[in-house]
C-alpha cells in the first residue's frame, strides 16, 4: 500500500484530456497521429479523443464533458462563443471539402461552381446523401443548395445522421453524390468507387480549436502545444505520414 500511495503521490497516473473533435478528424486518422506525437514527447498526460459532430462537441464544451474542442462549423461555432466565455478560441489549422460521386454522373459536374454544381444535382434528382447530423461537414452542405432552409426535400436526398466515414459507405453502395472533407474522403477512398468532382471553387473547412474556461494546465497546454511552432510542425509531419500531401494546412 506504501508503495501505491508513493506511485501516486509521484504522478503515477498521467493526467487525462479529453478532446473533443470532429469524426472527419478522426475518421482520417489524422487527430490521433497528432495526439500521439504530443504524447511522446508529454509523458504526464493522455489525450482521450472523442469524436462526435462539430454540434454535438460543442454541447460536451458547455456541460464540462470537454475541455478541448475541435470543430469546424462556423455558424455553430459562433453562437457557442457569443453564449459562452471560453479561455481562447482560434484557427489551429484548416483543409478543404470535396464533393464526391460515381464517375460517370461525377464527370458531368466537372468544372461547375459548387453552387452550380449542388444545383444540377438537384435539378437533376442525382442521388446525394448527406450526414444530417449538425456537423460541420452538414452546415457546409446545406448552405450550398439553391433551396431555402438548405436541405432539399426528394427520395433522391438521403440522410444518414452518421459520421463521414458511413456516409462514404452509404453514398458508394447507392452510386450517389456526398459531399466530403478531403482527409477523410482519402483515407476511405479504397474502400469504394467514388471519384472528386472537379470543382472551381471547393469549399474551405477551417478548424477551431477551443479551451473551455474550465480546462485542466493539461488541455491548456496540448491547446497552445497545437497552436505553437512544435505542434505546426508535428501537423506537417502527420500531413506526410498519413497522405504524403499537405491534407490539413497549418
Amino acid at each position: 500500500m506504501a508503495v501505491i500511495l508513493g506511485l501516486v503521490a509521484c504522478g503515477g497516473s498521467p493526467d487525462r484530456v479529453i478532446v473533443g473533435a470532429g469524426t472527419t478528424l478522426v475518421d482520417s486518422g489524422f487527430i490521433e497521429a497528432v495526439a500521439a506525437q504530443y504524447e511522446a514527447t508529454h509523458p504526464g498526460v493522455q489525450l482521450s479523443i472523442l469524436g462526435e459532430s462539430s454540434a454535438q462537441i460543442l454541447n460536451l464544451g458547455k456541460s464540462g464533458a470537454a475541455e478541448v474542442l475541435i470543430t469546424h462549423a462556423p455558424e455553430l461555432e459562433a453562437a457557442f462563443l457569443a453564449e459562452e466565455d471560453p479561455r481562447f478560441s482560434k484557427i489551429a489549422f484548416s483543409s478543404d471539402f470535396v464533393l464526391v460521386g460515381p464517375p460517370d454522373l461525377a464527370e458531368t459536374l466537372n468544372g461547375l461552381t459548387t453552387t452550380e454544381a449542388f444545383a444540377q444535382i438537384a435539378d437533376r434528382g442525382y442521388g446525394f446523401v448527406s450526414r444530417g447530423d449538425g456537423s460541420g461537414t452538414h452546415e457546409t452542405e446545406l448552405n450550398q443548395w439553391p433551396s431555402p432552409g438548405g436541405a432539399p426535400d426528394g427520395d433522391w436526398y438521403i440522410s444518414t445522421g452518421q459520421g463521414m466515414g458511413l456516409t462514404l459507405q452509404v453514398a458508394d453502395q447507392r452510386g450517389a453524390f456526398a459531399l466530403s472533407e478531403v482527409g477523410a474522403f482519402l483515407a476511405a477512398e479504397n474502400l469504394g468507387h467514388l471519384v472528386r468532382v472537379d470543382l472551381v471553387d471547393p469549399p474551405t473547412n477551417p478548424y477551431r480549436v477551443t479551451v473551455i474556461e474550465s480546462a485542466s494546465p493539461a488541455g491548456f497546454d496540448f491547446a497552445e502545444w497545437l497552436l505553437g511552432s512544435d505542434g505546426q510542425a508535428a501537423v506537417r509531419r502527420v500531413n506526410e505520414q498519413l497522405f504524403g500531401v499537405v491534407v490539413y494546412q497549418p
